[in-house]
């Protein structure tokens, strides 16, 4: 069995155990949010548990999976020592959320979003660790062990075009917006036949898949060309503190579809930032840097 279907079969064994752990999870939430710095538990929707209860599943099966998949395979994953990893992970964070930042500027001064009254600033510190909490344990599954993975079977781009296909496909995989009266030990998968809902809607799908492959590709590339995870980590962390960020501090005033969805990525103007700002990933960080991608 190739190293591509394993994968494929670890991702699905990840959705299945997350759907088990949703409603423990959910539950441990609302005991924790009796702490008083953790009282926004008790106002965090199910689906949220829901999707860190696939990342905790991802982890806690990685080990089973680097056994099945083989150990030896993973010495070879094309992973070097970065000696501008603290350059990299800093301004690759900085780059990415200003980026993500400065539209978020113009959508403000356009009419098109405004800051919420009062500004919700202490939001930002849960914001800055989901994001990078979510982008070390992401790009260690994804661009570490998945496209290293991959790279010893197929040619670079190919191996970073299906890593990026599928980065897109589990983020794309979101429960849909609805009201649940009661979580019960079921909850998780009574709300799985409706994560393929996105993908009925084609702007939800156009803007949604396709800027979330970018993103990978981009990912991808920063990866393969330090040959680390240090940048990648970086632009991760910081487009995902840019967009949550933005959630937290401002409100939509007007429909801006097609240009953006429901967040500043999704939409036409989304995937035009992201090729921006992977023109700038790519000028600053990647010009000097040997094509791997040749390799």
């Amino acid at each position: 069995m190739s190293a591509g279907l394993k994968i494929l079969i670890y991702l699905l064994a990840t959705v299945l155990l997350g759907a088990t752990l949703a409603p423990w999870v959910f539950w441990v939430g609302q005991y924790a949010s009796k702490f008083k710095f953790l009282g926004f538990l008790a106002t965090t929707d199910f689906r949220r548990f829901f999707n860190r209860s696939v990342l905790i599943a991802a982890l806690f099966l990685l080990l089973p999976a680097f056994q099945w998949i083989g150990a030896k395979r993973f010495t070879n994953l094309g992973l070097a020592r970065n000696p501008s990893r603290l350059e990299h992970l800093v301004g690759g964070f900085l780059v990415s959320s200003g980026t993500i930042m400065v539209l978020g500027g113009l959508l403000l001064v356009s009419g098109g979003m405004a800051l919420k009254s009062p500004i919700p600033w202490h939001s930002l510190l849960q914001v800055a660790l989901t994001a990078v909490s979510v982008a070390f344990i992401e790009e260690i599954l994804f661009r570490g062990a998945f496209l290293g993975l991959l790279r010893q079977s197929f040619a670079p781009v190919p191996a970073a075009v299906f890593t990026s296909a599928l980065f897109s496909i589990v983020h794309f995989l979101k429960p849909a917006p609805e009201e649940m009266s009661a979580v019960h030990w079921y909850s998780g998968f009574e709300i799985l036949p409706h994560a393929f809902w996105q993908f009925s809607e084609p702007f939800l799908f156009i803007g949604g898949f396709v800027t979330i492959g970018i993103l990978g590709l981009m990912l991808a590339h920063a990866r393969m060309r330090t040959s680390s995870l240090w940048l990648a980590i970086g632009i991760h962390s910081g487009v995902v503190f840019g967009k949550m960020g933005l959630n937290k501090l401002t409100m939509r005033l007007q429909d801006l579809t097609p240009w953006f969805g429901g967040d500043v990525t999704v939409g036409i103007g989304s995937i035009a930032a992201l090729l921006f700002l992977w023109f700038m990933i790519w000028f600053i960080f990647l010009r000097g840097q040997p094509d791997s991608t040749a390799a």
